[in-house]
């Protein structure tokens, strides 16, 4: 029984913090560029976490599903003006709490694994933290302040993917809420336990996340696009708030750190324009992102 009930315990918004990779759209464009891949020693560590919180999570949805089965099969075998609530077979809680244990062990020994990369994000009062694009086409630079239409400045960082390529948690947090306005299209609000504010713009389509829901660094909460004021140039706008409120501050020094490849970023950093990512000859000024 404690099988089945695991294997069909609830996902998504009923709480479960692992959401699936989204399938691109249809006819997305490819366009050209070398992938650009972050840190696999991070990437590693950072996955290997999730899938240790996920089982957690997934083992406490377990118990509360098998509470709630046991109740309502007690319920109303009366005696004395009392309802017999059974609790969980002594048996069964003893198999979860076991495994629970070896699943704290386990994460106790990737936190000793992980303190050098802990070390590197400590400066910004994070924990465990991944770079939030899976694979880009083009390194990325220090973009920040850069003249934008309309009189405005760059307040984040772009991220040049492919569209559908996965989105995911910078860290731990949850989420605070998406949006869908016309310069950062399809938009996704999230806070971490860090205290920070983060604004991921641009995406092609969220996972089955909902607003104040539980996040874990490396979760993937949707794919990168190209909507909003971004039509052909597909590219995650990362924004970052340190203490949580609309104070945008420079997010490159955050995302060098946790993409890895520093010397990558600062070759590109004094370049006013990036080759084409449209397929054209044509070169293209960062200039329609929000």
């Amino acid at each position: 029984m404690l099988a089945l009930l695991l294997a069909a315990a609830p996902v998504g918004a009923s709480g479960n913090p692992f959401s699936p990779i989204l399938t691109p759209r249809q006819a997305a464009p490819t366009l050209p560029g070398a992938p650009f891949l972050p840190s696999a020693e991070r990437e590693d560590i950072v996955l290997e976490r999730l899938d240790i919180l996920t089982q957690l999570d997934e083992l406490e949805l377990a118990r509360e599903a098998l509470t709630a089965r046991v109740r309502a099969e007690t319920l109303g075998f009366r005696g004395e003006g009392r309802v017999y609530n059974a609790p969980i077979p002594e048996s069964t809680e003893r198999i979860l709490a076991s495994r629970a244990a070896g699943l704290k062990r386990d994460l106790a020994k990737l936190e000793e694994q992980a303190s050098g990369l802990l070390a590197e994000t400590e400066p910004f009062s994070m924990g465990f933290a991944e770079f939030p694009v899976v694979e880009l086409r083009k390194p990325f630079f220090n973009d920040w302040g850069r003249p934008r239409s309309g009189g405005r400045r760059h307040k984040g960082t772009d991220l040049l993917a492919q569209i559908g390529v996965p989105l995911r948690a910078i860290e731990d947090g949850y989420v605070e809420r998406a949006s869908n306005g016309s310069l950062g299209g399809l938009s996704l609000y999230l806070i971490g336990d860090s205290g920070s504010r983060y604004y991921y713009a641009h995406m092609d389509e969220i996972s089955d996340v909902v607003d104040g829901q539980r996040v874990y660094a490396g979760q993937i909460v949707g794919t990168n696009g190209d909507s909003g004021n971004a039509r052909g140039a597909p590219h995650l706008h990362m924004q970052w708030a340190p203490t949580g409120e609309s104070n945008w501050e420079n997010p490159f020094p955050l995302l060098d750190v946790l993409f890895g490849e520093g010397a990558a970023a600062e070759a590109l950093e004094a370049v006013d324009e990036v080759p084409s990512i449209d397929g054209s000859d044509r070169t293209y000024l960062l200039d329609s992102g929000t």
